[in-house]
């Protein structure tokens, strides 16, 4: 970690890209623990607010995987600024829609946004030596988890004092700023790649890009379906405000970045078997038990619980697709990985407004615990290999 911590001090590239990746996420999140209400409040229906939320996966199962490819020939810088710019444009959408079509074509542009985590995630990676890559990506999501957790604590409170729209507007407004933060990022060389069609194909059912995407479709399924979906209407129906639902969700992240933080540790010490394991049966035991609770503050505490064991796998997941593919096939692999794993976002909320409609709230969180347990059963079902000294 020492040198990790080296390495930024003496690049300011790497200072301007975690600033650039901070603001990335702030502008996909500020408003996301109040869209589902606000969905409500003009006039969706369960299965339209799970269609609002799952539409935020559509251009990311699209385009990620040809991303990936063109990340590979052209380089990220250039796409990691025009995912901010299409970030700013579905924000701009949402601030001035007025009925749930609306917010589901401007929550699509914000999907579009999301798929460009591909490019920004390798412009990371691209500044350290693959040495350091594990702590990297620890830190990487560190920055995620706190970007996350500070706009989900703001969210429901600009909510709340300024309006439902607020949210939109500061997202428009940090959308901006990134954009023109990521073009002082250091441009790398592109990679000389032949776009080949075995290789492509060799590369989309590798077995270990297939096993890790298992996983985060499993743990994407969740944060989809239930944490920015169904969640914070339980809240509500349970008498919870808009900050409730804010501080619910917040409490969520920072589990998330307690978890992303120790992932590294766990990882050396136990395996990466082992480390999915905990965090799959963290996320599993608080589905099961906030189905029978009705206190909001037991609520939270679980979902602390539930968000540990999400950042352990999204870290490792990530870890692994970072490590198992070389330069010029890394950023092929991370776009499959990530389109992959948006079909767990595209499918948790769209399903999950099905089954709500037709079962209840509360059948949902007994879904989501039985996908999250396949999941994991794929991803530990034999050991990965890997070059990280002391992972097994």
């Amino acid at each position: 970690m020492k040198e990790l911590i080296k390495e930024i001090l003496k690049n300011p590239s790497i200072i301007v890209v975690i600033i650039g990746t901070f603001f990335f996420w702030c502008s996909l999140y500020l408003y996301v623990p109040i869209l589902p209400n606000h969905s409500k409040d003009l006039g969706a229906s369960a299965t339209m607010i799970g269609y609002i939320v799952a539409s935020y996966a559509i251009g990311q199962v699209i385009l990620r995987i040809p991303l990936g490819l063109a990340v590979d020939i052209w380089g990220t810088k250039i796409f990691a600024v025009l995912t901010m710019f299409c970030s700013g444009v579905g924000s701009f959408g949402l601030f001035i829609s007025d009925g749930p079509i609306d917010v589901f074509f401007a929550r699509l542009i914000t999907g579009v946004a999301g798929a460009g985590w591909v490019a920004i995630s390798l412009l990371f990676a691209s500044q350290f030596k693959k040495q350091l890559l594990h702590y990297a990506s620890s830190f990487m999501m560190g920055i995620n988890g706190v970007a996350i957790t500070l706009s989900t604590l703001l969210s429901g409170r600009l909510s709340d004092l300024f309006g439902d729209k607020t949210p939109f507007l500061a997202s428009l407004v940090v959308s901006i700023l990134g954009m023109f933060i990521l073009f002082w990022a250091k441009n790398e060389k592109p990679n000389k790649v032949k776009i080949n069609r075995k290789r492509i194909t060799n590369i989309l059912k590798n077995n270990v890009l297939l096993r890790v995407s298992a996983v985060a479709i499993g743990f994407h399924f969740v944060t989809f379906g239930v944490n920015f979906g169904f969640l914070p209407i339980l809240i509500e129906n349970l008498g919870g405000s808009k900050t409730n639902i804010g501080d619910i969700a917040t409490l969520s992240q920072l589990g998330g970045i307690l978890g992303m933080v120790l992932s590294a540790w766990l990882i050396s010490k136990i395996g990466i078997r082992k480390s999915m394991i905990i965090g799959s049966s963290c996320m599993i035991l608080s589905l099961v038990l906030v189905s029978y609770i009705e206190n909001l503050s037991i609520i939270a505490g679980l979902q602390f619980i539930s968000g540990f064991g999400r950042g352990i796998l999204y870290t490792i997941t990530i870890t692994l697709i970072l490590f198992n593919f070389e330069d010029n096939s890394r950023g092929l692999a991370m776009g499959a990985y990530q389109a992959y794993y948006a079909l767990g976002m595209f499918l948790g909320p769209a399903i999950s407004g099905i089954v709500v409609n037709s079962f209840g709230i509360n059948a949902i969180f007994w879904l989501s615990s039985l996908i999250t347990f396949i999941a994991l059963l794929i991803g530990v079902y034999k050991p990965y290999k890997t070059d990280l000294i002391g992972v097994k």
